[in-house]
């Protein structure tokens, strides 16, 4: 079976899940990083292929981005597997939302999964997430996805409202200390282009997503969130969220 695997992943989390799940359905894998690829050239994918599509939970939504980068790909009844990435708190709307983007698309949904990472701006809740026991429960996963590809599958119900929330936020992002060298690494790699090659210690505050890409790419790590807002914010989250969730899988009904 060819496997088609579309990610949006700014802390390459996302982007480790949905190479686990192509890699537990195929060998062969084409892939495509929509992280930095803003490309509106179409691609189509036909209905004897399976697609593995994954996205980051920003705020309970399919970051707004992802969404529409997304919009490129184009199916004819493909089978596909959407998989939705959150730190430990929950994914609200996410799991149905990229179920409706991706059927917008003429893709058929024959399993989605709601599954655990480090957080991206608390990353002390889901820390090291993705572990052992999460990769156990992506193989099944897999396994199940790929016998319902085989005998036929229906239609899948999923949780989630429409409409979807409004996403919210707290005022904070990521800006660099004295241990930046100014090397450009974070403006080359941010997705939105927030950050200024000329002045990379700064960010634009309109820009940005608050996606983390700039932290985890700064070679000397001088990049982070900070201030008060941030760690009276971090204080709440981490008390609120560090109880361990597990991973929620939903499947389409078998025909």
């Amino acid at each position: 079976m060819t496997i088609t695997a579309i990610y949006f992943s700014a802390t390459y989390t996302t982007k480790r899940v949905v190479e686990a799940v192509a890699a537990n359905l195929s060998n062969e894998v084409t892939a495509y990083d929509i992280t930095n690829d803003a490309s509106t050239d179409e691609v189509a994918i036909p209905a004897n292929e399976l697609v593995v599509v994954g996205v980051p939970v920003y705020a309970g939504r399919v970051p707004t981005m992802a969404a529409e980068r997304l919009r490129r790909f184009k199916g004819n009844n493909t089978p596909t597997v959407v998989v939705a990435v959150y730190g430990n708190r929950h994914y609200d709307d996410a799991v149905i939302e990229l179920h409706d983007i991706m059927t917008e698309q003429g893709f058929r949904i024959v399993s989605a999964g709601a599954f655990i990472a480090q957080h991206s701006i608390f990353p002390k809740v889901g820390k090291a997430r993705p572990d052992a026991e999460d990769m156990a429960d992506i193989k099944a996963f897999t396994e199940k996805s790929t016998e319902l590809v085989k005998e036929g599958f229906g239609e899948i119900s999923l949780p989630g409202n429409r409409p979807y929330k409004v996403p919210g936020g707290i005022p904070i992002w990521p800006t660099a200390s004295k241990k930046c060298t100014a090397c450009g690494a974070c403006a080359r790699l941010c997705p939105t282009g927030a950050i200024d090659p000329a002045s990379p210690k700064g960010v634009d505050k309109a820009k940005c997503i608050k996606c983390g890409r700039c932290i985890v790419v700064c070679p000397t790590k001088a990049r982070r969130f900070y201030g008060i807002k941030y760690s009276l914010a971090a204080a709440r989250f981490n008390s609120a969220f560090a109880a361990r969730r597990e991973n929620e899988m939903w499947f389409a009904e078998r025909r």
